[in-house]
């Protein structure tokens, strides 16, 4: 039932897209509150890749990407929570610029990923995939390094 209320659009973009960065900081907001009455782990920010970017080579190929295959950052982010919904009320600006280019169909650039066993890690982008999750999209278009040219 809370999906078809989630899913609702105004009809007015920027309006829309306000509404999804308040639902997405709300989602961050609940998951600290049921990662603190589990007593889970602190997962609060995504995995990162540090200094191991570096040595991989290899030329970039563009693919489509499953949005839960991305699995961390370059480099540690307060910013974002480790399923990427906005941790802080620095990114609102460009998070929803972002989110408003996707409501209007707005072509976007494609995100920066290094391929590793364990996932994918993000070099640029944090902000795409942010909003791509929120928005509940399955994917995202990337240029991938590493993985089948490199590694």
């Amino acid at each position: 039932m809370f999906a078809l209320l989630q899913n609702h659009a105004t009809g007015m973009p920027v309006l829309d897209a306000e509404a999804h960065f308040r639902r997405a900081r709300r989602a961050h907001a609940y998951a600290r509150v049921g990662r603190w009455l589990r007593r889970s782990p602190d997962c609060r920010h995504p995995r990162t890749l540090g200094n191991l970017a570096v040595s991989i080579g290899g030329w970039p190929h563009e693919q489509v990407v499953p949005l839960d295959a991305i699995v961390g950052t370059l480099e540690p982010t307060p910013h974002f929570d480790a399923r990427f919904r906005p941790a802080s009320e620095v990114v609102r600006g460009r998070w929803q610029r972002i989110a408003l280019a996707h409501r209007r169909g707005d072509a976007l650039p494609p995100v920066d990923l290094v391929k590793r066993p364990d996932g994918y890690y993000v070099l640029d982008g944090r902000h795409r995939v942010s909003v791509a999750r929120a928005l509940g999209y399955p994917d995202i278009g990337a240029r991938v390094t590493g993985g089948r040219a490199s590694i």
